[in-house]
């Protein structure tokens, strides 16, 4: 056994892109020989750790073909340099600052592909408002976007959710500034075993990702950060951009949930009408919006079937089929998706 077979997955690194550092997870191909490689953008918050178990689980399935890249939005996360120095951000980014940079994420990772001797497929997998920057990058980059894999889209129409309804007014400046010196005075006041004792009754959060909420998002510019991303959601994301999809819409796989209070089914309902050339399913398995908290080895066999079409493989691996959820997931994944 090699050293480097010894380490684990994924690997963490930060890189330069367009003058801000970025915070990034990656999963290589076993084969060194890409055929895909696929930039994962979070949703809010957009910690990228949220989504290890996810990417582990679909990597896991396409080990010898698929690449992912993982990166965290810009200020919402505290993380190291390559250095382990840490990495101190004193601006905030707007969503088109955030949606900006992430373009040159893409651009970047495309170019440094292209040298290979068979350029591999370029592939987003969007989660949640991760749907709306992989909406921005085909805009911009459609002729270098192979497919687009939307889960859980919020890409129109937040703040008229019933979730944005409920949570808009945490999200404007005074009260952000606010939460923010709250977090702060908090994890001044309170030992850590007593704030990741509250962040683990929260039941949207397993033990991993409370960890990760506490240690690397409990900070008052993170804080700031992410509720400036979510303000100017409500603000900007408002009608379905139509044009897109009818024009670019078989570059899409999109995947709805059924109780989705960030994406009512009226979305889902609008987006199937509009893009009639892509594929636009309803989740029957009732997984949540926030799938990576409680339902990342589902997920990933869901979008595993969608890849397997792309990629035109299937490399399967030992699943624990003590899990019902898994077993019903494995056999109803395809079969429960309806347009």
């Amino acid at each position: 056994m090699s050293f480097v077979s010894r380490i684990a997955l994924p690997q963490r690194t930060c890189w330069a892109v367009a003058g801000e550092l970025r915070e990034t997870l990656f999963w290589p191909c076993k084969s060194g020989k890409a055929r895909a490689v696929m930039l994962l953008v979070p949703g809010n918050p957009g910690l990228i750790d949220f989504y290890i178990d996810f990417c582990t689980s679909l990597h896991s399935l396409f080990g010898d073909s698929l690449d992912i890249i993982g990166v965290s939005h810009l200020g919402h996360t505290r993380f190291s340099d390559n250095r382990g120095l840490a990495v101190k951000r004193s601006s905030v980014s707007s969503l088109s600052d955030q949606v900006a940079n992430m373009v040159a994420v893409f651009d970047q990772i495309d170019a440094d592909y292209m040298s290979a001797a068979q350029r591999p497929k370029m592939l987003l997998c969007g989660h949640s408002v991760g749907c709306y920057f992989s909406e921005k990058i085909v805009e911009c980059r459609s002729d270098r976007v192979d497919r687009v894999f939307s889960l859980f889209p919020a890409v129109e129409n937040i703040a008229g959710t019933p979730r944005g309804r409920q949570l808009w007014p945490m999200f404007y400046p005074g009260v952000r500034q606010v939460a923010a010196g709250l977090v702060d005075m908090l994890v001044w006041i309170l030992p850590s075993a007593a704030i990741l004792g509250l962040a683990g009754m929260s039941r949207s959060l397993n033990e991993d990702n409370a960890r990760t909420v506490v240690e690397k998002m409990l900070h008052g510019p993170c804080i700031n950060s992410i509720l400036r991303m979510a303000a100017d959601e409500m603000d900007e994301i408002g009608d379905l951009n139509e044009e897109l999809y009818r024009r670019l819409g078989h570059k899409f796989v999109m995947y709805y949930g059924i109780n989705d209070g960030w994406v009512p089914t009226a979305h889902h309902k609008r987006m199937a009408a509009t893009n009639t050339k892509g594929k636009v399913y309803m989740c029957q398995n009732g997984f949540p919006h926030s799938f990576v908290t409680t339902h990342s080895a589902e997920m990933a066999l869901v979008v595993a079937d969608m890849l397997r079409e792309e990629l035109d493989c299937w490399e399967p691996v030992a699943v624990d089929t003590s899990s019902s959820t898994v077993v019903s997931c494995l056999a109803r994944s395809t079969s429960k998706l309806i347009d």
